[in-house]
């Protein structure tokens, strides 16, 4: 073949067509990213519940409080400040756990509203934490008088510093505090420029087949 004839075959060279699979294996890829990053949101232990529940009350001061997850949690990293409109925590002893509960034993509580705080690990090592309250109307209970406005401290019964803010949990209905939304979106972000990497060396790779 002359140069001639093979400069004007390389000037009418067609490129090659994408591989017909192409799209496909590009969704393919797009879901199991989303899949990847969706997976450990839904790992996080939740909880689901407590007693006694959040915004209700009882007309029999509770002997414990029990709080109910979705998962496991450990143990060892968990603590949970029962505490009176006098600022007094009232958590006796350390929580115990038994299968996805988690109980807090308690001294006798004072009539009013009465907050729980809560912070754990979930077996995954994602740290929770949040805070809910309830209302004691036990006509047997005694009454307290509130504390003193504190930022960030109340004083246990036994004249020990306890935390008293929920972080992000104080806002939430069922007293979790794990949402790591950026998290996620660095994630996302991240599989969208793996998939468009992706497309770019099949792109080029397409152009420069013979």
């Amino acid at each position: 073949m002359t140069e001639s004839a093979t400069t004007s075959w390389r000037a009418g060279r067609v490129p090659a067509p994408l591989p017909a699979a192409l799209p496909a294996l590009l969704v393919l890829l797009a879901l199991l990213l989303v899949v990847a990053a969706a997976a450990p949101a839904r790992a996080h232990a939740r909880l689901v519940g407590s007693d006694p529940a959040a915004g209700s009350a009882v007309s029999r001061s509770p002997e414990s409080v029990t709080l109910t997850f979705d998962g496991p949690v450990k143990q060892q990293f968990t603590s949970i400040a029962v505490s009176g409109a006098d600022g007094v925590s009232y958590s006796d002893g350390t929580p115990g756990a038994l299968n996805d509960d988690v109980e807090q034993k308690v001294k006798a509580l004072p009539s009013g509203e009465i907050v729980v705080t809560w912070r754990t690990v979930a077996a995954d090592g994602a740290p929770l934490q949040g805070r809910y309250t309830f209302t004691n109307t036990d006509p047997a209970a005694p009454a307290v008088s509130p504390a003193p406005s504190s930022p960030t401290t109340g004083t246990t019964a036994g004249g020990t510093p306890s935390p008293r803010g929920g972080g992000a949990g104080a806002t939430d209905p069922a007293g979790n505090g794990d949402a790591p939304l950026p998290a996620l979106w660095l994630v996302g972000g991240a599989a969208l420029v793996a998939v468009l990497a992706l497309l770019g060396v099949l792109l080029v790779r397409s152009v420069r087949r013979p």
